[in-house]
């Protein structure tokens, strides 16, 4: 595993995210999009496994850290759709073709630019921030129709992010591009109060996006 980096903002050399790095440099690559939020703490560790197993499989692939999440120095509130589809975008021409995506949840709405893309369990930007709406409603003494309100207008922290409206209304309106392979497997760790190990997942993530990529590279 190597701990990497990449540019994001053409012009702007100094503007540079973290992303993990693991695999061969001369095999088949894969682009993970992780989950968005508090989805994606409880889902990294999985993600992390998920990439060693792929790679002991002849399979590179990186796990960025989107502007405004992760380790990235940019706050949560400064974050906008735009600059996340950017970043993806600026990464992606920078990865060896043909580029296979594997995006889980929210990942998928920043989906559409790869030749190949695999995706577990794609959620709409609506309704990640319904989830999260109520999750925050039950924690207050804010109704939910109140908080969704006010995001629209002003800063608002949801489900401990926050976020500015430029960004929640983009994402009430986002939707996963279709024509990906929907996966089904069991198991929701996006779901858990915690992270955690999930070998039994792992494994079958791998098995799925191994057939998946050799039935890609058959056609």
């Amino acid at each position: 595993m190597k701990l990497d980096s990449y540019a994001w903002r053409s012009g702007n050399p100094g503007t540079r995210e973290a992303m993990l790095r693991m695999g061969p440099h001369d095999g088949p690559f894969v682009l993970i999009l992780q989950p968005l939020f508090e989805e994606a703490n409880r889902t990294r560790r999985i993600l992390v496994e998920v990439m060693r197993g792929l790679a002991t499989r002849g399979i590179a692939s990186v796990l960025p850290d989107l502007p405004g999440t992760g380790d990235s120095k940019t706050p949560t509130v400064d974050a906008r759709f735009a600059h996340w589809r950017e970043a993806v975008d600026a990464l992606a021409t920078t990865l060896p073709c043909p580029l296979h995506s594997v995006a889980i949840r929210g990942g998928a709405l920043l989906d559409g630019f790869a030749d190949h893309r695999w995706q577990l369990a794609p959620e709409t930007g609506k309704r990640l921030l319904r989830d999260m709406l109520r999750a925050t409603a039950l924690t207050g003494e804010v109704k939910a129709a109140e908080l969704e309100a006010r995001a629209r207008i002003e800063p608002v922290r949801l489900a401990g992010n926050l976020l500015h409206p430029d960004l929640f209304v983009a994402l009430e309106t986002t939707e996963p591009v279709a024509g990906a392979h929907i996966a089904e497997l069991a198991g929701a760790p996006w779901r858990r109060a915690e992270p955690g190990d999930d070998p039994e997942l792992v494994g079958a993530m791998v098995a799925d996006i191994t057939d998946w990529m050799t039935t890609c590279a058959a056609r």
